[in-house]
C-alpha cells in the first residue's frame, strides 16, 4: 500500500530505502539524495583526498626545492636573467640562502630541509610537483585560485565538484569535509546546489580539542525540534530576501547534522583510540596536539567514506600562518613542529591500515616564497630574514593512490623563482587531482548561466607522469 500511495513519511522512507541502490546515480530523481553515491568516469586510483593545506605560503626554497646556487650566492644580487614580478608587497633585496640544513633522504635521495625530520622519514613515499605557477600574488585570490580554479570569480570548491561527481559512500555523512577551516562557517558551492557544500568541524578560535560540529550536541529527539523550528525561520528569511545560497549551504549541513547524529560523534569521539595511536599523531604534546588531533579526524572519516577532506593550518588566533615576511627562521620552524610529526603519523597510520593504496594526500600552500628577502624596518641592513609570496614557483607533494614516490616532477630556475621545466598550472592540478578519482575533468559540468561550467573552465592536462 504504501509503496503504491508513495504518500507521507512512510512512502518517502521506504522509496528511499528501496531506491539507494538502484537509483543511486539519477541526481534530482524523486526521493533520492543528490549525495546518493555515483560511479566514476573510469576506474578510479583514490577513493578519498586528504589535503593538508598550510596557509600562508610554505617557502618552497626553505622546504623541498633545494638550490644550491642560492646557498652559495647569499648575498648577491638576482641574476638579471631572472625577472622579478611586476607586484610585490614590499621591496625586495639581493639572494637569502636557505637558514636550514639541507640533506638527501631514503633511498631515493630526494632533497629536504631540516623543517620536517619526520616527514622527510617518508621521502621514498612522497611525489613531489615543483613547477606548479599562477598569477595570484595575495592570500585571497591565490587561495580561491587553488580552491576553485579562479582567484576572484565565485566557484564551486574542488571539494563540491567531487561531492557533485561522485556523491557520499556513507549517507550519514557529508562528501566533503573541512577541519580547522580558515573561516567559520563552511565554504558555499557557488552555483553548484548547496548539498555540495562543505560542512565544516570546528571554528578558528578554538583547539581542536575544544572544536565540535555544529548542531551536533545534544539528543536526537530535543534537536529534531530544534532543526525543524531554525529551518521554518530560515525558509521565511529566504521567502522575504530571495535565494541565498550561503544560508542555503547552513540549512543543508543543518539538516545533514541531524542524520549524522547516528554515527559522527563516535568518530569525534578520539578517546577509544589506543595510546600508541594517540603518540603517534603527537596528541598530549603541547606543540603538536592542536594539529595531530586534527589529522587523527582526517583519518577516521576518511575511513568511514567521506570523499574529500581538508585539514587547514592556518589558525590566526594561535599566530599559525605560514605567512614570513619577516623571522622567517623562527616562524617556519614554530609551524613545521606543530605539524611535522602529525602529518608524518598519518601517512604511517594510513599504510598501516591499507589505506594509503586508494587514499591521495596532498600538502601544500597558495603559494611559495621569494628567493630574495624583503626589505622590513628601513631597509637591507635591517631584518633581511623574511620572503615575500611568490606564485610564479612553487611545490606540493603527493603520497598514496598510485602516485610515484620518491619522484619530482618540474623544476623551477636555479635560485627557486619562476617555474621553467614542465609547468603545471592549476588547471592542471586540478584535472591531475579529478583524474585520480576516475573523473573525467572535462565531463564534470554544471550547467550555469548559459555555458557549461567545470573546474577548470576551458584548459587543463592531467600530469600523468606523477602516476606509478
Amino acid at each position: 500500500m504504501l509503496r503504491r500511495a508513495m504518500l507521507g513519511f512512510g512512502g518517502v522512507a521506504l522509496m528511499d530505502v528501496l531506491g539507494r541502490d538502484s537509483l543511486a546515480g539519477a541526481i534530482g530523481a524523486t526521493g533520492i539524495s543528490p549525495l546518493a553515491a555515483k560511479p566514476p568516469h573510469f576506474p578510479a586510483r583514490a577513493k578519498r583526498i586528504i589535503y593538508i593545506f598550510l596557509d600562508g605560503g610554505l617557502s618552497q626554497v626553505d622546504s623541498y626545492d633545494y638550490k644550491p646556487l642560492l646557498q652559495r650566492d647569499d648575498g648577491k644580487p638576482l641574476p638579471a636573467g631572472i625577472a622579478k614580478p611586476k607586484f610585490t608587497f614590499a621591496p625586495t633585496g639581493s639572494l637569502l640562502a636557505s637558514p636550514f640544513k639541507w640533506r638527501q633522504w631514503g633511498q631515493s635521495g630526494q632533497w629536504g630541509s631540516d623543517l620536517f625530520p619526520e616527514t622527510n622519514k617518508l621521502m621514498d613515499e612522497l611525489c613531489f610537483i615543483k613547477s606548479l605557477y599562477h598569477e595570484n600574488e595575495d592570500h585571497f585570490t591565490a587561495k580561491n585560485m587553488i580552491a576553485t580554479g579562479s582567484g576572484r570569480e565565485p566557484r564551486p570548491p574542488m571539494g563540491s565538484w567531487v561531492s557533485y561527481g561522485l556523491g557520499t559512500s556513507n549517507q550519514n555523512l557529508p562528501a566533503f569535509i573541512e577541519i580547522m577551516p580558515g573561516q567559520p562557517k563552511s565554504t558555499p558551492a557557488a552555483f553548484l546546489p548547496a548539498s555540495f557544500g562543505s560542512t565544516a568541524i570546528g571554528r578558528t578560535d578554538t583547539k581542536s580539542k575544544d572544536r565540535i560540529w555544529d548542531n551536533l550536541a545534544g539528543g536526537a529527539k530535543g534537536n529534531r525540534r530544534q532543526v525543524d523550528l531554525i529551518q521554518s525561520m530560515n525558509r521565511e528569511q529566504e521567502e522575504r530576501a530571495g535565494a541565498d545560497r550561503a544560508l542555503d549551504a547552513e540549512v543543508q549541513n543543518m539538516e545533514l547534522a541531524f542524520h549524522m547524529q547516528t554515527e559522527a560523534p563516535s568518530i569525534m569521539n578520539l578517546s577509544n583510540e589506543s595510546p600508541s595511536v594517540r603518540k603517534l599523531y603527537g596528541i598530549g604534546e603541547a606543540k603538536t596536539d592542536d594539529f595531530g588531533r586534527a589529522c587523527l579526524l582526517a583519518r577516521r572519516f576518511a575511513e568511514q567514506g567521506v570523499r574529500y577532506i581538508t585539514v587547514m593550518h592556518s589558525t590566526l588566533a594561535f599566530g599559525n600562518l605560514w605567512d614570513q615576511h619577516k623571522d622567517l627562521y623562527q616562524g617556519h620552524r614554530n609551524n613545521a613542529t606543530a605539524v611535522d610529526v602529525p602529518i608524518a603519523g598519518l601517512l604511517r597510520d594510513l599504510k598501516s591500515r591499507g589505506l594509503l593504496e586508494d587514499t591521495l594526500v596532498i600538502c601544500g600552500s597558495e603559494f611559495g616564497r621569494t628567493p630574495v628577502f624583503e626589505f622590513q624596518d628601513g631597509g637591507e641592513g635591517r631584518l633581511r630574514n623574511g620572503r615575500d609570496h611568490n606564485p610564479h614557483g612553487f611545490a606540493m607533494w603527493f603520497a598514496g593512490a598510485g602516485v610515484k614516490g620518491g619522484f619530482s616532477h618540474g623544476e623551477t630556475d636555479d635560485y627557486g623563482f619562476h617555474a621553467v621545466r614542465n609547468k603545471v598550472s592549476i588547471p592542471d592540478l586540478h584535472a591531475t587531482l579529478l583524474h585520480a578519482m576516475g573523473l573525467d575533468h572535462e565531463k564534470l559540468t554544471y550547467r550555469f548561466g548559459g555555458r557549461d561550467y567545470r573546474l577548470t573552465d576551458v584548459s587543463g592536462d592531467v600530469v600523468k607522469q606523477i602516476f606509478a
